[in-house]
């Protein structure tokens, strides 16, 4: 909704007097850009690729990579690599967007009052800081003003650019497609290259996917065939006449289409407007941080709530303070929005052309419609793909900046997104541990019942260990997803009641760090007078030890019975799983199973991608309140959580070239050691327990 302050006037930044063959060309093309890659391909089409109501880029991941999809593992590691790469670049993008649109507001300052031209850059540059200083305050009940103030703004440019065209009512032969062709056809070569510039008309297209969830399909399509096409086509249209009539107020035609008299509060308008999108760009970034990390595509940045009432309200720190200097010295570095606009642009086409591309996927795989739909809609891949040939001309001139920090964003994705993946293979194939079924054998829990609890709550026909109930063998090992961050299925166990811990050690890949330590099940507060070994007492409390798997112990846990010989009167292992929706219902959230006679459990909780905060007690008291799990007193919950250190092999000058991901992640590794960020856990109840991984 604020292109029109920059568009038209760096579409002809090298024509110094464009004539009006010329206007009319270039406004017609700005429309049908309007109308064909924002109205009909997103406006139609793209809104209709939601995951439960939620767009952008991630649902277009979740969508292709569902249990449903019939892609393949591998295929659906490249979706999630390019899924990373869109969302870097959008982030990219918004480090420019809050630069570019307040510039352009402020810049009306010279036309009103030329004395203030040095004044520009000051002033701009302390909006930006405010603008990013005030997102930990969240927009709160200052957001309910948002609305009537673009609604005011679109307003204002559909009144100023209607009285403009009754000055010069021929540019309305920019409704033609055909003058669009001809501008092309006889600008040729200038034509080509202005295609990035008209592009800029349509740079808020993600934004407009990407708030399919807080606003839905149908309010985003009323919105902007109502108020926003009409508005901003009728302010090109008003901008295409004035320079038609005279050519010379090409400097600003924004600014200098507006009556005299409307300039000052034209100027504090465009300001406002401003403000509030970029406040709409920075808090995107913030979700687009917040949804990678829950999917495991970036570190677990820490996530702050600034609504007790609206959940997409959220303040990432790490990643405001990022935004900031990036902006400040992206500002500093170009210092007026015409030198900016070189550099806008390039990473919204980039975006464009992966969701088109995904898109066309979606098609196929998870809609199974016929090639005949991917090939028509092929038209828009070409459209995308001409659209990128002419930004990328702008790389000299400064799309490199841009492209530049994208990368940073990148490489810090995918390095996590694989370091993470090379971990969970690692400890899947150097460490063994217990399988939940096998667990209450371990601490002679033979005589006892294993127990399934279903997500309703209702308790199950119990089971004996050794699978028979009613003469029958009826129960199966738990073999749920477990894909590659489940540790080995394959583990061999003692018959007598031992433990065995597991990691790196002499190459075999299954090297005990300790000596089989027998178990003595004794009540808490016991002697340790066994004479045939080292006892494991039982203490009081509820321990709950966070995992990976669904099937076995996880390695904290073999860990802390290597080192205290102790386990907790309660055992909970919880796995968080984040599915490809938005937000699950307390009804859908857990799966739980339980072993040795309810001194066993295993919980999965399940959380969308858009919630952002994760509060284990929470987790805890829902299964209290529909499984029966004995959480009486929080006092009493110990919670146990990895801290893995990473080692990287350097021998060799090969490693460096293959294994320069790992170096970073390691890095990055050390940051963010323990549980993920977006988890609430009271710092007097948790204990780390320290991991070894050689990768």
């Amino acid at each position: 909704g604020t292109s029109p302050l920059y568009v038209v006037q760096t579409v002809f930044s090298n024509i110094n007097e464009p004539s009006e063959q010329q206007c009319v060309g270039v406004i017609s093309l700005i429309i049908w850009n309007l109308i064909v890659v924002v109205s009909i391909k997103y406006a139609i089409f793209i809104l209709m690729a939601d995951n439960r109501g939620e767009g952008g880029t991630f649902a277009l991941c979740g969508l292709l990579t569902g249990e449903s999809s019939p892609l393949r593992r591998k295929a659906k590691r490249v979706v999630a690599v390019i899924s990373i790469l869109a969302a870097s670049l959008l982030i990219g993008d918004g480090a420019l967007t809050p630069a570019i649109s307040v510039l352009s507001a402020v810049e009306g300052l010279a036309i009103s009052a030329p004395n203030l031209q040095n004044w520009i850059l000051p002033i701009t540059i302390i909006i930006i800081i405010l603008l990013f200083l005030g997102q930990q305050v969240g927009t709160g009940r200052i957001g309910i003003a948002f609305g009537p103030v673009m609604i005011v703004w679109f307003l204002t440019l559909f009144c100023t650019g209607i009285w403009r065209v009754t000055f010069h009512p021929k540019i309305l032969r920019a409704f033609n497609p055909f003058e669009a062709l001809n501008y092309l056809l006889r600008e040729k070569k200038t034509g080509f290259f202005q295609i990035g510039s008209i592009f800029l008309s349509s740079t808020g297209l993600e934004a407009l996917y990407a708030d399919l969830g807080h606003f839905g399909r149908w309010p985003v399509r009323t919105s902007w065939f109502l108020l926003v096409l009409p508005a901003v086509t009728m302010n090109y249209l008003g901008q295409g006449a004035l320079l038609a009539t005279n050519p010379t107020l090409i400097t600003n035609p924004f600014y200098n289409a507006a009556p005299g008299w409307a300039r000052w509060p034209l100027i504090i308008l465009a300001t406002i407007s401003t403000i509030i999108a970029s406040q709409a760009i920075i808090t995107g970034c913030f979700s687009l941080i917040s949804q990678a990390s829950s999917l495991g595509f970036s570190p677990p940045f820490g996530v702050q709530h600034t609504s007790k009432t609206i959940i997409g309200q959220i303040y990432v720190p790490a990643i405001n303070w990022t935004l900031m200097f990036l902006t400040l010295a992206v500002t500093l570095y170009f210092r007026s929005s015409s030198g900016l606009t070189h550099a806008y642009g390039v990473t919204v086409c980039c975006v464009m052309l992966i969701t088109t591309v995904l898109y066309m996927c979606i098609i196929r795989y998870t809609w199974r419609r016929s090639w005949i739909f991917v090939v028509l809609f092929g038209v828009f891949l070409v459209i995308d793909c001409i659209t990128l040939s002419s930004n990328l001309v702008k790389f000299a001139e400064g799309a490199w900046v841009a492209l530049l920090i994208a990368t940073f964003f990148f490489i810090l994705g995918f390095c996590w997104y694989y370091g993470q993946g090379k971990l969970r293979r690692y400890l899947h194939f150097n460490s063994r541990t217990t399988s939940l079924s096998q667990l209450p054998r371990r601490f002679g829990l033979m005589n006892k019942r294993l127990t399934i609890l279903p997500s309703d709550g209702r308790q199950a026909s119990p089971t004996s260990l050794n699978g028979e109930t009613n003469g029958q063998l009826s129960v199966r090992h738990h073999q749920e997803e477990s894909n590659s961050d489940s540790e080995s299925s394959n583990d061999e166990y003692h018959e007598k009641r031992t433990i065995r811990n597991y990691s790196n050690g002499n190459g075999n890949g299954h090297v005990s760090l300790v000596k089989d330590v027998e178990i003595t099940t004794v009540g808490s507060g016991a002697d340790f007078h066994s004479s045939s070994g080292i006892t494991a007492s039982i203490t009081p409390g509820i321990g709950v030890f966070l995992t990976t798997s669904s099937t076995h112990t996880p390695h904290v846990f073999e860990n802390l019975l290597s080192r205290l010989h102790a386990v907790p009167q309660v055992i909970i292992f919880l796995k968080i799983s984040h599915a490809g929706v938005p937000i699950l219902s307390n009804e859908k959230r857990l799966k739980i199973k339980t072993f040795g006679n309810q001194r066993i459990y295993h919980i999965t909780a399940r959380y969308g991608y858009s919630e952002n905060k994760i509060h284990v007690l929470d987790i805890l008291k829902l299964a209290a309140s529909t499984n029966g799990v004995p959480i009486s007193n929080e006092a009493n919950i110990t919670f146990f959580i990895p801290n893995s250190t990473i080692i990287i092999n350097k021998n060799g000058w090969k490693t460096w070239i293959t294994r320069w991901p790992l170096f970073i992640y390691a890095f990055l590794k050390s940051l963010y050691p323990g549980a993920a960020k977006d988890l609430a856990l009271s710092p007097a109840n948790t204990v780390s327990v320290g991991i070894l991984a050689r990768l």
